[in-house]
């Protein structure tokens, strides 16, 4: 899967790190890995991920990083921003500079490929599992600090558009090359299109955490489901959004608008039970992860399951679900054509799934990160 062409019995080809042929099967020469009844995609690229498997990029243990990176790449991911809660501002330049630290440093499993700043710029009203105490009005002081701590690598910082001096805010990531996303926000239609005219070109788990959509004020779900000026982020883990509510974003807007991202936490794949998260309490229930109330805290999923989800419940194309985790979020960070294909001169990442969207093996960069044990 190029993502966008499916080619039965195809064959992929890497050579110094790079894929030199991508198409139907021909001759091969050197070291063959026979996935001939699997499928193989490009890699996976998670836009919006927390942490996971106890790890959690807001964690202070320089190894966190790193174990979250293995944790992803068993998921098929093969890069990521490392996405930032609403914190004080010492903790949030803090974590930048692990971030920097860590992708200088490389990872063991998906790539490093930079900082998504959630936050603290949200409105309290919407802030769901974020750190209401934290909550703030964006200034252009913090911004600096917080971009000159992420070293250049901040790619995507989600604030809520209608407060304060947030649309001065996202002129002043535009103007930097960062993508300024709209999220945890009560934004009117109106509101919303006044901020997609001052740059605003991003909605972070769309629906989630945002004004809902009513016949006689669309809100900022109508205004992201009907202007092509936006990118969307889904959380297709049957828990956020209903299979129903995703087929309809696909509809609207087609998959090469959407990202699929897992906003996946740090109790992601532990056992169910009672953990700490950020300092406060959370229940994990399988894919569930959520505050006291059941205020959503996250989820428990990696993007295979995202595509699964999307597959399997929402009715949408194994090609369009592949293309919302490869191509959508490489061309989002301005990648493509390096990554999110399997073409000529792309880099090689690579995760080849079973046809129950079990991840078998996570190729970056043409060296294996991940092989599944087992049948």
């Amino acid at each position: 899967m190029t993502p966008f062409e499916l080619i039965s019995g195809g064959q992929v080809e890497v050579e110094d790190g790079a894929i030199s042929y991508a198409g139907p099967k021909r001759t091969a020469v050197g070291y063959i890995i026979d996935h001939t009844a699997d499928l193989v995609c490009p890699g996976f690229i998670d836009l919006h991920v927390h942490g996971g498997a106890g790890a959690d990029t807001m964690d202070a243990d320089p190894e966190a990083l790193r174990r979250l990176s293995s944790y992803l790449a068993a998921g098929g991911v093969t890069g990521f921003l490392a996405t930032t809660h609403t914190a004080p501002q010492e903790e949030l330049a803090a974590a930048l500079r692990r971030i920097v630290a860590a992708q200088r440093m490389g990872t063991p499993g998906a790539q490093i490929l930079g900082a998504h700043v959630e936050g603290p710029f949200i409105n309290p009203e919407k802030k769901g599992a974020q750190d209401g105490d934290h909550v703030r009005q964006a200034t252009e002081t913090e911004l600096d600090a917080l971009y000159t701590a992420s070293g250049g690598t901040m790619k995507i910082m989600t604030l809520a558009p209608e407060t304060g001096d947030a649309l001065k805010a996202a002129e002043w990531l535009v103007e930097r090359g960062v993508v300024a996303a709209a999220g945890h926000t009560d934004a009117s239609y109106e509101e919303a299109l006044r901020a997609f005219d001052r740059g605003v070109t991003h909605l972070s788990h769309f629906y989630n955490g945002m004004r809902g959509l009513h016949h006689r004020e669309p809100g900022i779900v109508g205004a992201g489901l009907t202007d092509g000026r936006v990118d969307l982020e889904l959380v297709a883990d049957g828990v956020h959004v209903h299979p129903a509510a995703l087929r309809l974003a696909v509809l609207a807007k087609g998959p090469a608008k959407i990202a699929l991202v897992s906003d996946s936490v740090k109790p992601a794949w532990l056992p169910d039970g009672e953990y700490s998260l950020g300092g406060r309490s959370v229940h994990v229930k399988g894919r569930s992860i959520t505050l006291g109330g059941g205020v959503i805290a996250g989820s428990g999923i990696r993007l295979n399951d995202a595509v699964a989800t999307m597959v399997e419940e929402a009715g949408v194309a194994l090609t369009e679900a592949v293309q919302m985790a490869t191509d959508t979020p490489a061309r989002i960070l301005k990648l493509t054509p390096r990554k999110g294909r399997l073409v000529e001169g792309a880099d090689a990442d690579i995760t080849v799934m079973d046809w129950s969207y079990r991840v078998l093996r996570t190729i970056v960069g043409g060296e294996t990160v991940y092989e599944a044990e087992g049948p």
